[in-house]
């Protein structure tokens, strides 16, 4: 990247954008949108694969693939890692009309008609990333979208990451600065000296530079096993500072999963109640949600009614 920031960057792209990538119906904000189609125009334009990991109904899919088909130079292939199903019932909201919907059902119909455009460009790896491997070369941007529990998120790590290219690969966080997921924001800044930090953008994507290469035995087997609830919090204290104010409250608040999860549930209960106090949703839009949603998720542990991981 330039000396033009991210959010200079994001402007930009707004400009060149096809509509299409505003208009699909998708979780990520359009900020996000812009922030893949440049990574893969601009960002990164190599002809080494592009990497899409849960894509949902193709959103981030076409954002990527939009902006490998506005480069003037090569190609890259375009690899989409999803269960491709429907795994809750508010994602009814982001089925195109006319479309079939049910929980456990197939996302393929809503995925196919969304990325139509640039089909041509894909290829759909099906199934539970955890049982996938990855042995296509170089990866050239990395979007990661479906680490959504320490267990995943482990597979993510040790299989993707290796093969990334220092000084040129480009990785999307989507949910760094989300207050729901700790071991982004861990594995980041575990290998902080193998990247460097670009940014992040509304609402939960940080991005970064490989500068160095990172071998599958740089990350533990296991983050919530191999790295000590001290070091965690340590790890994600950094990320959040890295991230700045007001949004690293957000950061923060994944400390409260960190602390559960080594059992620790008054901690964690302390650690909502503390950031409840500092930040509001004027500070962070939506941050009340993640309030919320640990205090409700919290007594559903205490109960026994839901595992921690």
């Amino acid at each position: 990247m330039d000396e033009a920031s991210l959010d200079e960057i994001i402007e930009a792209e707004r400009a060149l954008a096809e509509p299409d990538v505003f208009e699909v119906g998708s979780m990520l904000g359009y900020d996000e949108r812009l922030l893949l189609r440049w990574a893969t125009r601009a960002g990164n334009p190599s002809p080494d694969a592009v990497v899409d990991l849960g894509c949902f109904l193709g959103g981030s899919t076409l954002s990527l693939a939009r902006g490998v088909a506005a480069r003037d130079g090569a190609p890259s292939p375009i690899h989409v890692y999803d269960l491709f199903a429907y795994g809750n019932e508010y994602e009814r909201t982001w089925v195109p009309d006319g479309l079939p919907f049910a929980v456990g059902g197939s996302t393929l119909p809503a995925f196919e008609r969304n990325v139509r455009p640039v089909r041509s460009l894909l290829t759909l790896h099906p199934g539970d990333i955890r049982e996938q491997r990855w042995d296509r070369g170089p990866i050239g941007t990395l979007f990661v979208d479906i680490a959504k529990t320490w267990e995943v998120a482990d597979a993510v790590w040790r299989q993707f990451l290796p093969a990334l290219v220092p000084g040129r690969s480009i990785v999307v966080q989507q949910d760094l600065v989300h207050w729901g997921h700790p071991w982004c924001a861990v594995v980041m800044e575990l290998l902080a000296d193998r990247f460097e930090y670009l940014g992040w953008t509304w609402y939960s994507s940080a991005v970064y530079r490989a500068v160095r290469p990172i071998a599958a035995g740089d990350v533990p087997e296991s983050l919530l096993r191999d790295v000590s609830l001290d070091d965690k919090l340590a790890l994600i204290e950094r990320a959040a500072e890295r991230l700045g104010e007001p949004i690293g409250g957000s950061v923060r608040l994944t400390s409260a999963f960190a602390y559960a999860a080594h059992g620790q549930l008054g901690a964690a209960r302390d650690c909502v109640a503390g950031l409840r106090e500092r930040y509001t949703d004027e500070a962070i839009p939506h941050i009340s949600e993640g309030f919320d949603y640990l205090d409700d998720w919290l007594s559903r542990v205490e109960s026994g009614a839901i595992a921690v991981t």
